[in-house]
């Protein structure tokens, strides 16, 4: 298994960070291990610093006036956490909560900016990251409205294969770390539209499931059934 460093190189705007910028981040980053249930930030708060996540998966929960939660987004390790209201100086917009056991680190403002903001590469990656971001966004909502619950279901479950390490899994076999309630919120449907999708794949031959364990069976139609973009992460 990685090192929470090794993991973390794989952000791609830490592509240009200098071996002396890591060993001052390995001195005073806080990393954690968390286990699902865990609440990293709430919708409302202030962020107090930044978020690196080195394995794991972490859900973006926005509640309304009335109580009503929605899953808005998943976030995957290796990559960054609350990285819009940190920059922003502004409250978090969402509920940050563990889905997976994880290992995440912690770095204050100070700390961020005298490690990173002297490095004009790794200023023009993050720039890059917000306008990628920005083009996913977009993507995810042009998704939500053109294209069916089955493309996006067979979209979802591609990426949750290619991110399942062979080591640990065989090949095309993966466990869904959402219930379906959480699936179906992210596909930006209701859980029985889930559970008849899955089925409606499988009859097809597609994918086999049981419980959350799911295989891809034919990738190869699984993926000419899937959105043309890649939103859905």
């Amino acid at each position: 298994m990685k090192t929470t460093l090794e993991a973390l190189q794989a952000i791609p705007f830490l592509r240009h960070v200098t071996k002396e910028e890591w060993r001052h981040f390995r001195e005073v980053a806080l990393a954690h291990e968390y286990r699902p249930g865990n609440t990293l930030f709430y919708q409302g708060n202030l962020p107090l610093g930044l978020h690196f996540i080195s394995r794991g998966q972490v859900k973006l929960i926005k509640e309304d006036r009335s109580g009503r939660r929605q899953i808005v987004r998943l976030v995957h390790g290796p990559d960054l956490l609350g990285d819009r209201a940190f920059f922003a100086d502004k409250p978090y917009r969402c509920t940050g909560e563990v889905m997976e056991d994880s290992t995440i680190s912690f770095l204050q403002p100070r700390h961020f900016w005298n490690i990173f903001g002297r490095n004009p590469d790794t200023l023009r990656l993050l720039a890059q990251r917000f306008a990628d971001e920005l083009g996913r966004a977009e993507d995810y909502m042009n998704c939500m409205s053109v294209c069916t619950i089955n493309a996006r279901m067979a979209t979802r479950l591609l990426n949750s294969a290619k991110r399942t390490d062979p080591a640990r899994s065989p090949k095309g076999e993966f466990l869904l770390t959402e219930s379906r309630t959480e699936l179906a919120q992210v596909l930006g449907t209701t859980p029985e539209a889930v559970s008849r999708t899955l089925a409606k794949l499988c009859a097809k031959g597609l994918i086999a499931v049981s419980g959350r364990r799911v295989r891809v069976l034919n990738e190869e139609r699984l993926r000419l059934s899937a959105c043309l973009h890649d939103s859905l992460n």
